[in-house]
Formats: structure tokens, C-alpha cells, sequence
């Protein structure tokens, strides 16, 4: 979770404007009638957690929520939901928000593509909108395209099995072989061993010991890179997952990233905050794959 300076909620007491211009608007206040239009145009959601004591929220509220330009993309690049965390406690839980204002982006399925938390200005805030709906689209494509890729009879033991004509290759050890653990605890770089491995979010990690081992299996998320080890810096600018390499890796926040040059890590040093304020869901098939 992204730290407390973002200028998140402060208990105080305000004058209630959640709802404000409602009736123009077209955010939702039901998840479930958001979800349905959401599924029937095939659009991603936007969900907004705010509430009446939050600062941030009520700015918001005033100056980009309920705002024409970002009225506008409902309907065509999203479908919005606003949700009161005093009024709805479950959806809170479920979604597992702490921090508020914060701003969920999800497939219509519920999976999720991007969060992001604290006060936004209007032009960042549609700029987010267009960027969620770009992601939901690709990865649309890129199901698609799975799912049109030939099929191919093989030789086998008789019976004319049908297997895939193209075969992913064996999976390679993320970090180049390193214990993220140990990393992690040491700030030391030590080759795990193939005899302790495991995969996690499609990937695979290797281990020096099984001590480190299921230190990791109790808290994956304690050692893993962010961004599935791709380079913050690129996901940000193109959305393109390239993975980063480890001899350009650095720690922030007790998090680690790992960058494909040097220049990119310092450009991420100079303000981190910009590339990790907003949280991009990545998966392991959209990772970018070199040929060696």
C-alpha cells in the first residue's frame, strides 16, 4: 500500500457534499446495477471510495468528480461507481481499502487493472480513466488472440492427441536465480538452488535453503519485485511490461524494483512517487519476452 503523505483522509469535520449533483451525473451508487451496464457495453469499472469526513474526498467531490469533462467518459471509456465507506463497511472489507480517497479500476469480472489513492487533479484523473480502458481493452485482444491460436494434430501415441502448435518456453528463474529472500533480509546477492523452488504469480523463484523457502511462502508479497520485477519507469510511460535486470535493482520503501538501465533508476529516484502513486496490475503473460 502506498504511503500516508499523499494527503489521504484526516478526521474532521465537514459539511457532507457526498452525492453532490448526483442527478446530472452519471457515477452509480449500486455496484451491482455499475457492474451490470459495465458487462453489457463491456467496459471496465471505476470504483471510488470516499466518504463525508475525508478532505481529500470532498475536493474531489467539488473539483473533478462531478466535473463535465470527466462525466463524459462514462459510458464510453468506463462505467463509475461512487462508494460511501461509512454507508457500505462490506465493500471496504472486500476490496480490502484502507486509505481514502482511493480509486479501484476493474474488469467487469472483478479482476483487478490499476488502484490508486489520494487526491487527484481532473486532467490526471481522466488521464487514468483512458488508461484503464486501454488496458482493458488489450488485454481483451490478447485473449483473443490465445484463444484464435491454432491448433495442431502431433504425433503421439496413436490416438491423435491435439496439443497447442506453439509451446511456451521452460520458465526461468525471476531475479536471475537470486533469493529474494535473502536480498530481502541482507541486502546481499546469493544465487538460490534449483532444489528449492517455487512459482508464484505465474513465476518462478529460487531459494537458498527451505528456511527460505517458507519464509517466502508465508509472505510472497514481503520479497517479490514490484511490478512482476518490471521496470516501474517503463510500465509507467508505455504500459509495457519489460522485465528490469538485476544488476539496475534498488530498494524503496523496503520494496524492491528493478530498472533495465541505470538512467531509469535514477529517473525513478528523483520522484518515486510518480511511478508507484498509482499501482498497475500486471500479469506474467504480459511480460515481455527476450530472445537470447
Amino acid at each position: 500500500m502506498l504511503k500516508s503523505w499523499y494527503g489521504l483522509a484526516l478526521l474532521v469535520a465537514v459539511a457532507p457534499l457526498m452525492g453532490t449533483a448526483q442527478a446530472a451525473s452519471n457515477w452509480h451508487e449500486d455496484l451491482n446495477e455499475a457492474r451490470a451496464e459495465a458487462q453489457k457495453l463491456n467496459r471496465p469499472m471505476l470504483l471510488h471510495f470516499g466518504a463525508e469526513w475525508c478532505v481529500p474526498c470532498q475536493k474531489m467531490e467539488r473539483t473533478v468528480l462531478n466535473q463535465k469533462a470527466v462525466l463524459q467518459q462514462f459510458g464510453t471509456t468506463i462505467v463509475g461507481v461512487k462508494i460511501d465507506v461509512d454507508d457500505h463497511p462490506d465493500l471496504v472489507r472486500r476490496f480490502g481499502v484502507s486509505k481514502f480517497p482511493t480509486d479501484l479500476y476493474i474488469e467487469p469480472t472483478g479482476e483487478l487493472l490499476m488502484e490508486s489513492q489520494g487526491m487527484h487533479p481532473m486532467d490526471e484523473y481522466i488521464s487514468m480513466m483512458h488508461r484503464a480502458g486501454s488496458r482493458y481493452a488489450d488485454l481483451l485482444a490478447s485473449r483473443k488472440a490465445k484463444t484464435d491460436m491454432p491448433i495442431a494434430t502431433v504425433p503421439g501415441d496413436g490416438k491423435g492427441e491435439n496439443e497447442l502448435a506453439s509451446q511456451g518456453p521452460k520458465a526461468t528463474p525471476v531475479m536471475d536465480g537470486y533469493c529474494p529472500v535473502t536480498l530481502w533480509k541482507h541486502r546481499r546477492w546469493t544465487k538460490g538452488s534449483q532444489q528449492f523452488t517455487t512459482d508464484y504469480k505465474g513465476q518462478q523463484f529460487t531459494f537458498v535453503s527451505e528456511e527460505a523457502l517458507e519464509d517466502f511462502q508465508q509472505d510472497p508479497e514481503r520479497y517479490v519485485p514490484r511490478f512482476l520485477g518490471c521496470d516501474p519507469v517503463i510500465v509507467w510511460d508505455t504500459d509495457r511490461a519489460v522485465p528490469g535486470k538485476t544488476a539496475f535493482g534498488a530498494f524503496y520503501d523496503d520494496e524492491l524494483y528493478l530498472f533495465v538501465s541505470d538512467a531509469n533508476r535514477k529517473t525513478f529516484k528523483s520522484n518515486p512517487d510518480k511511478y508507484i502513486r498509482t499501482r498497475v496490475v500486471l500479469r506474467s503473460e504480459q511480460i515481455e519476452r527476450s530472445v537470447q
